[in-house]
């Protein structure tokens, strides 16, 4: 395998849900831009230790600190923010990955609130869990992350993963929809403020995107390949570009960028 080009970006990264999909593509993003230091979580421990072997071949000196957690228990967040400060000192970028899927695509009438409450726990409150443990600590830090645009130092990034669906409608997914249009109020809020604190908050939108979650709802009967047909660029996103997008937001590239909605869908949102 290639060696990673790295890039230097400083700084200690976490990224929730990642031993699969987005938020292992985003580790292996965060490793080839030269981070060494990673808090990585996953409800799924056995998988999570697994996929760590990969990114350990993208570079040796690569360091992690794995913690299995739920992002729907409080109690978890606070441990796994907790966890990786006791190894590494500081957080700096901050990517909320974990989420699931509707196990069933109905309509509102239809839909059982122990459902609706399922995918809100997760989707929603896991997310303002994270991002609130993840701000208390880069409160506590001085804000010295070089920015090598010229703007003053920074105290850290957070960008948070929202869906297409967060823009755009389906009869069938309301409980899912609702939570990720909720992930861009909450990260809109805490943009503006923490904007003076030196803490951008940003979220990234994929749109339809081959993992492991689409592949499971293609099995429960959702339509994906009609919807593909509907995609401008007609064909299925990969988690590493929605990765890439995601670092970029993290990175000192974007140092004057917070407040954002990165759609990452090949303008689905657009299409009729």
């Amino acid at each position: 395998m290639a060696q990673a080009q790295y890039r230097g970006l400083p700084g200690v990264a976490l990224v929730t849900g990642a031993a699969a999909g987005i938020g292992h593509a985003c580790a292996k993003v965060f490793i080839e831009e030269g981070v060494t230091r990673l808090i990585l979580s996953d409800i799924n421990y056995e998988a999570l230790v697994e996929s760590v072997k990969e990114l350990k071949s993208l570079n040796p000196a690569v360091e992690t600190c794995l913690v299995k957690c739920d992002t729907s228990s409080e109690e978890q967040v606070e441990n796994m923010v907790a966890e990786g400060v006791k190894k590494f000192g500081a957080i700096h970028y901050c990517v909320n990955n974990a989420g699931v899927t509707s196990r069933v695509r109905t309509k509102t009438h239809l839909l059982e609130t122990e459902e609706w409450d399922r995918v809100q726990e997760v989707n929603l409150r896991g997310v303002w869990l994270c991002q609130r443990a993840e701000l208390r600590q880069m409160m506590k830090q001085e804000a010295d992350l070089p920015m090598r645009t010229g703007a003053p130092p920074q105290r850290g990034a957070i960008v948070n993963i929202s869906s297409l669906f967060g823009l755009i409608s389906h009869p069938t997914v309301g409980a899912y929809s609702a939570a990720k249009t909720g992930v861009l109020g909450i990260t809109r809020t805490d943009a503006v403020a923490y904007a003076e604190d030196g803490i951008r908050v940003n979220s990234v939108l994929p749109g339809f995107i081959k993992t492991a979650l689409t592949q499971e709802s293609i099995k429960r009967g959702a339509n994906y390949n009609a919807l593909i047909n509907t995609i401008p660029m007609n064909r299925w996103g990969l988690p590493t570009e929605v990765a890439q997008a995601v670092v970029f937001l993290c990175s000192d590239r974007a140092s004057l960028i917070t407040g954002e909605q990165l759609s990452v869908s090949g303008a689905k949102e657009y299409a009729c």
